[in-house]
């Protein structure tokens, strides 16, 4: 599985597809293979299937698929968005432009004429999303991005109803249509645009999509002259197994956070799936075109249930091992206060851990309150999942059996 790390590798990689860049180590092409020694951080090797330096408008993009078992696999692509280089007079226009203003064209100065309004770097994004998407129709395709790649990212994963995990975008609410606004508000948790509190730059927007998860990971609080900083990717932290850690947020935290995403996400295209098959009515001759645009079916019915009904699981014993947890700190902090304190009774121990702002509430009921509402969350996944897993497998067998030479073809 792609990682939180691996999205913000893939971040910084997007800027380096600029052809205009001379301080990078190297310009991703396709077929560039991508290794863990070749790029610090990743979590497996990756290939690069396609990019694009757009030198119209100035947007650069890159999508990549993992490397399992030696061959490459386009079940899982991510499509990478550049953020602003601040030497390109065409990302500084786009940030006024499209980020500020709202327009999704650009209008290109022109001394001898009127301005000339070209496709901005969002028209081209969602043309070079809609390329990888026809060349990869079975794909579970997420975007990233920093900054304005981010902006675009997410804007991307909306339009497409795609997961996105990326770092200090503006929110693109501002050009987001309709249906995908809709489609934000019905499914929350499938965006992350993970910002630093003091970013100014990447809080611009506010955060009418949802995908804005605030962390504080600067250090010493906020500082004038740092201001360009708290903007960086370089600031994000990761563990080794390359979950994004930051103060207030434990490695569990985002691991069990990107596990839930990834779920909803999976629930999200298996209800797609089965609302096509519902309205076909088992009749498959008639919906040959469904089992060809949504091969995930075979896939699902073929071992992903397990897959995803394990994670499920692991869901909610991590959460309970944290309840746990809360629940045995509590305990050692008495029984430490009560070896300090050798002299006072139980409740003025406990008095002067709560005068500290120790108390059984906030170390145990307040976590407590919050891991039960995400293991009722995770069971009302998992309560789902079986419910479509059922359905889906029941309108396969229906097709099957009514299109005898479909299911030779496919073999199953």
């Amino acid at each position: 599985m792609t990682t939180e790390q691996d999205f913000n590798r893939f971040a910084n990689l997007s800027y380096w597809v600029d052809k205009g860049k001379e301080d990078v180590p190297f310009h991703p092409k396709k077929n560039t293979i991508l290794t863990p020694k070749s790029i610090k951080g990743l979590s497996q090797s990756y290939k690069v299937l396609k990019v694009e330096d757009n030198t119209k408008n100035g947007m650069q993009a890159m999508a990549v698929a993992p490397i399992k078992n030696g061959a490459v696999d386009t079940s899982e692509i991510v499509i990478a968005y550049a953020g602003t280089n601040f030497d390109d007079n065409l990302d500084r226009l786009t940030d006024a432009t499209t980020v500020v203003g709202g327009d999704i064209d650009l209008s290109i100065p022109q001394w001898w004429s009127a301005p000339k309004k070209i496709d901005g770097q969002a028209i081209s994004a969602q043309k070079f999303a809609t390329s990888i998407k026809k060349s990869y129709p079975n794909a579970v395709i997420s975007t990233t991005g920093h900054s304005l790649g981010e902006y675009l990212a997410v804007y991307i994963a909306a339009e497409n109803k795609w997961k996105n995990t990326g770092f200090n975008g503006p929110d693109p609410y501002n050009i987001l249509s309709d249906d995908a606004k809709k489609w934000i508000k019905e499914n929350p948790g499938l965006l992350a645009n993970y910002r630093n509190n003091y970013d100014k730059i990447g809080n611009f927007g506010g955060n009418k999509t949802g995908a804005a998860i605030l962390l504080d990971v600067s250090k010493g609080g906020y500082n004038p002259a740092k201001s360009l900083d708290y903007h960086g990717l370089s600031t994000w932290q990761f563990d080794k197994s390359g979950n994004l850690v930051a103060p207030g947020r434990s490695s569990r935290d985002s691991r069990l956070a990107q596990m839930e995403a990834t779920t909803r996400y999976q629930l999200w295209n298996l209800s797609v799936l089965s609302n096509k098959l519902r309205k076909s009515h088992g009749g498959l001759s008639s919906s040959e075109e469904i089992f060809i645009n949504s091969g995930e079916a075979l896939i699902v019915v073929n071992g992903v249930s397990t897959m995803m009904q394990d994670g499920l699981n692991t869901v909610i014993k991590e959460y309970q091992q944290a309840i746990t947890e809360a629940e045995a700190l509590w305990k050692e902090t008495v029984e430490r206060a009560q070896g300090i304190g050798m002299d006072l009774s139980y409740e003025e121990v406990i008095g002067a851990l709560a005068s500290g702002g120790a108390t059984q509430t906030n170390i145990v009921g307040e976590p407590t309150a919050f891991y039960e509402q995400r293991i009722a969350s995770a069971k009302q996944m998992l309560e789902e999942y079986t419910t479509l897993i059922t359905e889906i497998q029941t309108s396969i067998d229906q097709q099957l059996a009514k299109d005898q030479q479909l299911a030779k073809d496919i073999q199953f």
